[in-house]
């Protein structure tokens, strides 16, 4: 595959008085109504892609080697992973998003589909990161109906609700595995971050100035409240990055005598403007069952409409955060407390969790209005707030 038309900008060399001047351009600039079919971003598997991945699993198994220690040295998918590296190269220098289709889930216990997810993953991604602190490396976006706990005590993706445009702070590619689909509703949508920042550009330029100014606090919940302070958007080697996610900025309200700043009214109604921008440029995903979904979490925004289980039904995403150690974009130190947390080494994670299934009882959170469950959080009172 090639991308002749990959990212060349060099934003962060040039000031903000300038910036009016100069939008963006690339694979990176596109609007829902540009894929016109699933098949242009839809790696179709065949029945050889099929049969390479039973060889490969059945090779795993045979290895008798935990789930976190797959990877593609030994998950070998030879013709297949020609087509994964396209993949990766598209994730990072084209469009930004890929959809793998075939899957058939029916064909695998749940055991086996997570390992085939990771094997695949492992091709397009390798290193994967941590989504909390105790170290769990494989998430299910979902609401079980064995949880006890009312849904506003629970994090967004542990509830039916609509979530909001969105990035998971501290994520590079962000990978979702389809075990389930609702009965109503429940779509993804993604925007690109690249053509909000034209249409921003073009009618709301200062709206621009306030995202890329770098007093925007972010909630650090811990045994005291805390924040850092950072843009949502940022330059840097010629590249745009998004991190922000609506319900991390400002204080949680259920945080009493906080110190964190509230959010100023040129910064609430810069958010509410990327949601209005992102929602006209959006491209609806049809995900089926078994589907496997990669979007570069640094340049796309994403959201889900609200959602209703059937008796038989329940919307279910396995989620992976990765990153491509090769392909993987340069992050700027603005925004290495969350990605270091996810990526770096952590001291206090003795192993990392893969479960299969989602926990039988929901744990209570400090705080838990983030869409994306954001990762340095919940702490209890007996942990360091410095860690």
């Amino acid at each position: 595959m090639s991308f002749d038309n990959q990212i060349k900008v060099k934003h962060d060399q040039i000031s903000s008085s300038e910036l009016a001047a100069t939008a963006l351009a690339g694979p990176l600039v596109w609007t829902g109504a540009d894929f016109k079919e699933s098949q242009s971003y839809t790696l179709q598997l065949d029945k050889n892609d099929l049969l390479e991945i039973d060889n490969a699993l059945a090779e795993f198994q045979k290895l008798g080697l935990k789930i976190d220690q797959i990877s593609k040295n030994n998950f070998a998918i030879p013709q297949l992973a020609r087509r994964l590296r396209a993949s990766a190269e598209a994730l990072h220098l084209g469009r930004g998003f890929c959809v793998i289709r075939g899957l058939d889930k029916s064909c695998f216990t749940v055991e086996e589909s997570i390992a085939v997810y990771l094997g695949i993953a492992n091709h397009i991604a390798e290193k994967r990161g941590m989504q909390d602190r105790k170290g769990t490396m494989l998430s299910h976006v979902v609401e079980s109906r064995d949880w006890k706990i009312p849904a506003e005590k629970r994090h967004g993706i542990h509830t039916t609700s609509a979530l909001p445009f969105h990035t998971d702070m501290g994520c590079d590619i962000l990978a979702l595995q389809v075990r389930d689909s609702a009965d109503k509703g429940g779509s993804t949508y993604l925007s690109s971050a690249w053509t909000v920042f034209n249409d921003l550009l073009n009618r709301e330029p200062d709206v621009l100035k306030t995202l890329l100014t770098p007093e925007w606090p972010v909630q650090i919940s811990g045994k005291k409240s805390s924040h850092y302070l950072t843009s949502v958007f940022t330059f840097y080697e010629g590249k745009l990055l998004a991190s922000l996610d609506p319900h991390r900025l400002g204080p949680h309200p259920s945080m009493i005598d906080s110190t964190i700043p509230s959010l100023t009214t040129a910064q609430r109604y810069a958010l509410g403007a990327v949601s209005e921008s992102a929602a006209q440029s959006e491209l609806q995903l049809t995900l089926k069952k078994g589907d496997l979904l990669f979007f570069n979490n640094l340049a796309m925004l994403h959201r889900r409409d609200a959602y209703q289980d059937g008796e038989s039904t329940s919307r279910h995403m396995v989620r992976l955060w990765l990153r491509n150690q090769r392909l993987g974009w340069t992050i700027p130190g603005s925004m290495l407390l969350p990605w270091k947390a996810a990526y770096g080494e952590s001291k206090k994670a003795k192993t990392r969790s893969y479960p299969i299934i989602p926990a039988a009882k929901y744990p209570t959170q400090r705080y838990n209005s983030g869409s994306a469950a954001f990762l340095i959080e919940d702490r209890s009172e007996s942990e360091s707030e410095t860690e």
